[in-house]
């Protein structure tokens, strides 16, 4: 397998890896008060001088044409700010577990989207791999309690922007693009937008613990610092279809954690998910390592 390849699927893997993870962290802190539009807020705004510094280490120009930055506005709407807003809303009427899984019906959606939008063929390993996907996510959503159809519909809303977001990145070139230098616009223009949104709403809270503060660093540092910038790079070496399909270790890894730092007990069912959902990623990846996606 090409080194390209293998390197693609390392990075996307473990932002899988840290995106499994981080909704535990959200969770604790709305638990002590912290809420969807202040975790959004934050965790992008904690992660812009980390951004700014690696450029002006790294002597990036930061200088950008005006269609690019409208490209990146568009990005940092369904990736930044709607998708995240999206799933961490959905986080107060379904629990992390269900709201994951409805979200990660993304992968399905970027081949259908890329098929609708750009007559990007839908081969029969894709094919394959959606059912196999299918049928992990359905294992998933039977071992979960049902949930308020208002949190169902927002998991899935962060679905569809999520993978519109993932479809364009690889279409419109833009993960070509120095990472940490999009991802800089992209986190900028999502903390501008809030702080507009919050003179009318007043929906950031400030007074916080320091207990959410370091929790909310966390998340910025493991989320949209590592994890984005990994994904990023990794839809750039492999496309958003395979990249897409390789992010369904996500709740593969929720699971993981959840039994061995909560001790929280793993179901056929969710085994059986499990299988499925690696079942779908090597067909995809395919065994003889070529590179048709």
């Amino acid at each position: 397998m090409q080194k390209r390849k293998v390197k693609g699927i390392t990075e996307v893997v473990i932002s899988a890896l840290l995106y499994g993870f981080t909704p535990c962290i959200c969770s604790i802190t709305y638990a002590l008060g912290n809420n969807q539009t202040s975790m959004t807020f934050f965790r992008n705004l904690f992660a812009l001088p980390v951004f700014l510094l690696l450029l002006l280490f790294g002597k990036v120009d930061l200088a950008i044409d005006k269609i690019t930055m409208f490209k990146i506005f568009i990005l940092g709407n369904l990736g930044s700010l709607m998708t995240t807003l999206l799933l961490y809303s959905s986080y107060q009427y379904i629990s992390v577990g269900m709201a994951t899984t409805i979200h990660f019906l993304y992968p399905v959606l970027v081949v259908i989207f890329s098929f609708l939008f750009y007559r990007e063929p839908v081969t029969k390993e894709k094919i394959r791999s959606i059912l196999c996907a299918g049928t992990g996510i359905v294992c998933f959503l039977l071992n979960s309690h049902t949930g308020s159809i208002t949190g169902i519909l927002l998991a899935f809303g962060s679905s569809i922007t999520f993978s519109l977001y993932m479809m364009l990145l690889d279409k419109w070139k833009l993960a070509r693009m120095h990472g940490c230098k999009l991802l800089f616009y992209m986190t900028l223009l999502t903390v501008m937008e809030l702080v507009l949104m919050n003179l009318k709403g007043h929906f950031l809270i400030f007074n916080q613990s320091l207990k959410v503060y370091l929790l909310t660093v966390l998340v910025a540092v493991l989320a949209s610092f590592v994890a984005n910038l990994f994904l990023n790079n990794g839809v750039r070496l492999l496309g958003s279809t395979l990249a897409s399909f390789l992010s369904l270790f996500e709740p593969i890894s929720s699971i993981l954690f959840g039994f061995f730092l909560l001790h929280e007990t793993v179901s056929i069912l969710q085994v059986a998910g499990c299988v499925a959902i690696i079942f779908a990623i090597v067909n995809l990846i395919g065994i003889t390592g070529k590179t048709e996606i």
